[in-house]
């Protein structure tokens, strides 16, 4: 839905949003809802999604949808999955899909992988990704994990020739999976040229299984100068093996959670609680916890039961 010249209250609302004036853009949002402007739901539906506010969002999509605005169909299938409503989502992408909406297939897609619905995934994909509706690398990864790895790693390829970095690490951790290690060392080394830097993790990884030691190290401390938190993880696991009470192994850990990898808490909690440090670890395992990880949920559990005796 395209909203470039928009005018009035929702044109204005619009370019607050664009602006980063989230507090404002919603106002004037809400206000173009109430004055009837077409399309006006749709948006700020959206920016609440953004706004990870998706409970609010769904009443605002599901009004304008019941409103007659089936470009709200997706976004509340998006809004619905948020919430948890995976049948609810299902079924806002099939009646967008259904209406020819292209993206609906995308995101119908995404949700039966996540599902575990792999065939159906691929169907949908194959079209998608024929349109450019779907990166290639997508759907070479539901192909990988039914087993076509052939099929997988051309689809990797091609999406790499169009320029995909991550699609050459994902081809990457696909030939390390096969033993090609030669093969995913020079694939995972153009990906870190190209741009593609969880690709340091999966080469320490190659590295690693070629006992190529403190070639993996030296590529981890690359990845964490960078700002890798995937590689910040792995430097930090190597550090606190050699020594489990390593300052800098925690510090790792702590930039890593801080830099996107939520597992990251479970690991600062482990080595915490290994040195002693229980409330510390507690700490650690709670945030991680909070984020989904189900190790950290364990753990804690563990943590609490040795200290209830």
């Amino acid at each position: 839905m395209a909203d470039e010249h928009r005018t009035g209250v929702l044109g204005d609302g619009l370019r607050a949003q664009q602006a980063g004036d989230h507090g404002e853009a919603e106002r004037l949002l809400r206000q173009a809802v109430a004055d009837g402007e077409p399309d006006a739901g749709y948006y700020l539906g959206e920016l609440l999604i953004e706004l990870d506010r998706s409970a609010e969002a769904v009443d605002v999509l599901r009004a304008a949808v019941d409103g007659g605005d089936l470009d709200a169909l997706i976004p509340l299938g998006n809004a619905l999955w948020d919430q948890g409503d995976v049948a609810g989502a299902e079924a806002n992408y099939r009646e967008a899909a259904d209406r020819g909406e292209l993206a609906a297939g995308h995101n119908l897609g995404l949700l039966l992988y996540d599902l575990g619905r792999l065939e159906e995934a691929i169907a949908l994909w194959r079209t998608t990704v024929a349109i450019g509706e779907t990166e290639h690398r997508l759907l070479a990864n539901a192909l990988a994990d039914t087993g076509e790895v052939e099929a997988a790693e051309a689809l990797f390829r091609e999406g790499a020739a169009k320029g995909d970095a991550e699609a050459l690490v994902d081809l990457g951790a696909l030939l390390q999976d096969e033993s090609r290690l030669d093969e995913a060392e020079a694939v995972l080394r153009e990906a870190i040229a190209a741009g593609g830097l969880e690709a340091y993790a999966f080469l320490a990884s190659v590295l690693r299984l070629e006992e190529r030691i403190d070639e993996a190290e030296a590529v981890l401390r690359e990845g964490a100068e960078r700002e890798v938190a995937t590689a910040e993880t792995q430097l930090a696991n190597h550090l606190s093996d050699v020594d489990p009470g390593s300052a800098e192994a925690e510090a790792l850990y702590r930039r890593a959670a801080e830099h996107g990898d939520d597992e990251a808490y479970n690991n600062l909690g482990v080595l915490l609680w290994d040195q002693g440090r229980v409330h510390d670890a507690e700490l650690a395992f709670r945030a991680g916890a909070a984020l989904g990880d189900d190790l950290a949920v364990a753990n804690l559990a563990g943590l609490l039961e040795e200290r209830r005796g």
